[in-house]
């Protein structure tokens, strides 16, 4: 359900599976909502299609007229009400009384019908410009994986090669910490992949951080400098992402969460190997040897078997990667903007669905 206009699934039941099982049949051309997992989305289907116990039809009776894209942006317009009233301990969801009780707007059906055309004309404009300012986050994005790949190219540096990443480092798992004592405010802040941006660096969760209350062996307690991999592809692009980090004695070292130390011996720059880490090459040998269906985790084994530009100066490192983070730093004021376009473009749809379905839209 992460389309407009759903036309095609990614399973299908057999007429023998349909009778055996509780699902209902929702016609082409109504309306789906999710009523518990991915809480809040909604779609128009484009064929008849076979719903689960998470979501429900919004199938209007049949003395009542209502056109099915109006139908659409209003519960686009209420979606974020829809979350807020979520409840449950591990997956937020909302029961079917709460939905029947939702305060539809009493229009006529030309009424209805003419602020869908006005929506569409203002969303088509919205579209356009959401997707220049996509394709232009990622035409940054490129430019900023292309010069790291050239600039680190063994042949273009005396004294660099390809080197296999167990002949480096070594890689620790995280700890275990329950749940159950996961709370909002404490002394040591628990980091996990929310952590991290995707290309790299310790992001602030702020209120959303979590800290722990529970007991725990000193050992995982992460000093400044210290430098961690992302194990797990919690979102896209975060398989291999590295931070550094920033402080010492306030985090601890979560599982999925690899920390990476040097074989002795080894010169070493924390700064370096997590530039090194970020290079499409590095990546892209991590997400081929990944595992897992749902969420996609690599392995410290899997991750040592990778190999990356070194060479056996610590000056050389440093110089490598306090050039590189500055370019990613000019990288990551234009990835803020373009992304601040995003949101008010969001903002406006926003903005204008709830004009909508307040009257004020002529």
């Amino acid at each position: 359900m992460n389309v407009e206009h759903l036309q095609e699934t990614e399973h299908s039941i057999t007429p023998a599976g349909l009778k055996g099982s509780s699902s209902k049949i929702i016609p082409a051309g109504e309306i789906v909502i999710a009523t518990r997992v991915g809480l809040g989305k909604v779609c128009i289907l484009g064929q008849d299609t076979a719903i689960n116990q998470d979501l429900r039809g919004l199938v209007s009776k049949s003395d009542v007229e209502i056109d099915r894209r109006f139908l659409f942006h209003w519960y686009t317009s209420i979606a974020d009400k829809v979350i807020e009233a979520g409840t449950g301990a591990t997956v937020q969801g909302v029961k079917l009384p709460f939905v029947k009780s939702l305060p539809f707007p009493t229009l006529t059906l030309e009424e209805q019908r003419r602020i869908v055309a006005v929506l569409d004309e203002a969303f088509e404009g919205l579209v356009r410009a959401r997707a220049h300012a996509r394709a232009n986050l990622q035409n940054a994005r490129e430019l900023s994986e292309n010069y790291r790949e050239q600039y680190l190219k063994p042949t273009a540096r005396d004294g660099w090669s390809f080197v296999q990443l167990d002949q480096l480092i070594d890689i620790k798992h995280g700890f275990a910490f329950k749940s159950a004592f996961f709370e909002d405010k404490g002394q040591y802040a628990v980091l996990t992949p929310g952590n991290y941006y995707e290309t790299g660096g310790f992001k602030d969760r702020g209120e959303k951080q979590r800290y722990y209350a529970g007991e725990f062996p000193s050992e995982f307690i992460l000093k400044k400098g210290d430098l961690l991999v992302a194990m797990t592809e919690q979102a896209p692009g975060l398989l291999g992402s590295c931070m550094i980090v920033p402080e010492d004695d306030r985090f601890l070292h979560n599982q999925r969460l690899g920390l990476i130390t040097p074989k002795n011996g080894v010169a070493w720059s924390a700064e370096y190997f997590a530039q090194a880490f970020n290079l499409t090459k590095f990546r892209k040998g991590l997400s081929d040897t990944c595992s897992g269906a749902t969420v996609r985790h690599t392995s410290p084994k899997r991750i040592l078997a990778e190999s990356i530009p070194y060479c056996e100066d610590v000056a050389q490192l440093d110089l490598a990667a306090t050039h590189l983070s500055a370019r990613e730093e000019d990288w990551r004021v234009m990835e803020q903007s373009y992304r601040a376009k995003v949101k008010d473009l969001d903002d406006l749809r926003q903005s204008l669905l709830q004009k909508a379905f307040a009257g004020e839209l002529t």
